[in-house]
């Protein structure tokens, strides 16, 4: 009842004015983000930077248990992730400042270790919930807070788990064009910007896991950013990781969200 009450509470002081007035400089902007262990992200609360510890008044966060919007936290509501975030947290940042007289809306699906090939693909399980969350979540600004809302992008980090095997690896390209073009289908989004992480290099230094088909995903990314307009990607090469070479720490997950907002915000600029 509590927690009910929070986000009541939450809404009513974050939510822009004019409520139910269909004008698009007040409707809800909403962004689906979407991927793995770097989507959920190892960046850890106590080390975020002063500018981070306060939330931006207007954005907000579905939470996926409770099915209700709550302020953007220092958590990334993975259950095995307390008090870590991924690029959700200066993504919301630099948004909350170019769009000031908006409320930011952010749907984040994401499981560590999950592959596009067994899990992402449509039907599967990952990409199952990705979609009830999304629809959940703007089901819940229409019908339940009268807002308006245009889906304005989508963040995907993935890719680490499909480069265990060879065979993943090569499916990657089509597995990725397919899933992309579900999503843009079922949101009734053709053109819906999407930014894309790559995968990487560190992976072939030496982890806990073996990545030794990194290099196929890559290219595989890079081709589908190369051929679509609308997906844009982000070499993280250069990302410092934790020890095991493999995810990214609390500074590389703030440069990740920030490189992910400036991509995005020149796409829907460019509309």
């Amino acid at each position: 009842m509590k927690t009910l009450l929070l986000s009541f509470c939450l809404l009513i002081t974050i939510i822009p004015s004019g409520l139910g007035q269909d004008d698009e400089t007040s409707h809800v902007k909403v962004f689906i983000l979407a991927g793995q262990s770097n989507m959920d992200g190892c960046g850890i609360s106590e080390e975020l930077p002063k500018k981070y510890k306060v939330s931006p008044s207007n954005v907000i966060v579905w939470d996926n248990n409770e099915k209700i919007w709550v302020g953007l936290t220092e958590t990334t509501f993975s259950s095995r992730r307390d008090m870590q975030f991924g690029p959700e947290m200066a993504f919301a940042h630099v948004l909350s400042k170019a769009y000031p007289n908006n409320t930011i809306a952010i749907v984040k699906t994401s499981g560590g270790g999950t592959k596009l090939y067994n899990h992402w693909l449509p039907d599967s399980t990952m990409y199952r919930r990705c979609m009830q969350n999304y629809f959940g979540a703007t089901d819940y600004l229409l019908i339940k807070d009268l807002m308006p809302f245009d889906l304005s992008g989508m963040l995907w980090m993935q890719g680490e788990s499909d480069s265990e095997t060879l065979e993943m690896a090569n499916a990657y390209e089509k597995n990725l064009k397919v899933m992309f073009a579900d999503i843009r289908e079922k949101t009734k989004e053709p053109n819906l910007p999407i930014i894309m992480g790559r995968i990487s290099s560190s992976l072939l230094k030496e982890t806990p896991w073996v990545f030794d088909h990194t290099k196929i995903v890559q290219a595989a990314q890079e081709a589908v950013a190369a051929k679509d307009p609308h997906v844009h990607i982000i070499n993280t090469d250069k990302l410092s990781t934790l020890e095991d070479n493999t995810h990214f720490d609390t500074k590389a997950q703030l440069k990740l969200g920030k490189k992910m907002a400036r991509l995005i915000l020149t796409e829907i600029r460019e509309k």
